[in-house]
């Protein structure tokens, strides 16, 4: 799956790639940097990957969630935009999901989620999915203006547009992934607090996807998507 990611972001033109990983991990490093460690080779396809981009790794010392963990690249990101691929969220479409993101004429400033439409029967699924509160965006059809977003105790039953794991950052959200933002219990990184307060900053948009999604960070879901994820790409 990470694989997968990784290869998505190099076909939208990302050539600096850092994976966030923690101690115990080492199988996820050993895999990119030498696929049989008893031969010393990296596999073909692998070597096309580190051909086209240079991947780093960076080390979070506590899985303490997807906010801390974006705190863990902050200086390997420094002042620049940054995309975001969380790799158990997997997409196929006519272009890759960042790609689609990437193409859309926003401000250089801004921040750009990804939204995928699902079906009903599917949201049981995608567990983390949450439904963005948004206007339309008059520029482009298959944009909008983000102005909340949903809690998860809130979300819907009915089909609804979702977030999907894919976006686009400003620099700016790293001043949104500190202590203060921080689960008390958890000590996690409380990325619904982030987002509402990265809202006033700076202009956020969401890119409806064409192509379809596939969470496969539970193993209900793992296993009702692997057989329609295409075995070609598997």
């Amino acid at each position: 799956m990470i694989h997968h990611v990784v290869q998505e972001a190099a076909d939208a033109g990302i050539v600096e790639i850092c994976i966030v990983i923690r101690n115990g991990k080492e199988a996820i490093r050993r895999y990119f940097e030498y696929d049989d460690p008893a031969v010393g080779k990296l596999d073909p396809a692998i070597e096309k990957l580190q051909n086209r981009c240079r991947i780093v790794f960076t080390y979070q010392a506590m899985p303490r969630g997807i906010g801390d963990a974006i705190l863990c690249a902050k200086d390997f990101v420094g002042d620049d935009c940054f995309a975001l691929l969380i790799p158990d969220q997997l997409f196929i479409g006519p272009a890759g999901a960042i790609s689609q993101l990437a193409s859309k004429k926003l401000p250089p400033d801004a921040a750009i989620s990804s939204v995928i439409y699902i079906p009903a029967s599917d949201l049981e699924y995608f567990p983390s999915a949450r439904r963005f509160v948004c206007d339309s965006y008059a520029a482009q059809s298959d944009v909008m203006v983000i102005t909340g977003i949903e809690p998860a105790e809130c979300a819907s039953p009915a089909s609804a547009m979702r977030g999907f794991g894919r976006t686009i950052y400003p620099p700016e959200v790293f001043r949104f992934l500190d202590v203060e933002f921080a689960d008390k219990g958890t000590g996690e990184v409380d990325l619904l607090k982030t987002f509402r307060a990265l809202l006033a900053v700076v202009p956020n948009y969401a890119v409806l996807l064409q192509g379809e999604a596939f969470d496969l960070g539970t193993v209900k879901g793992y296993q009702y998507f692997r057989d329609r994820f295409p075995s070609s790409s598997s």
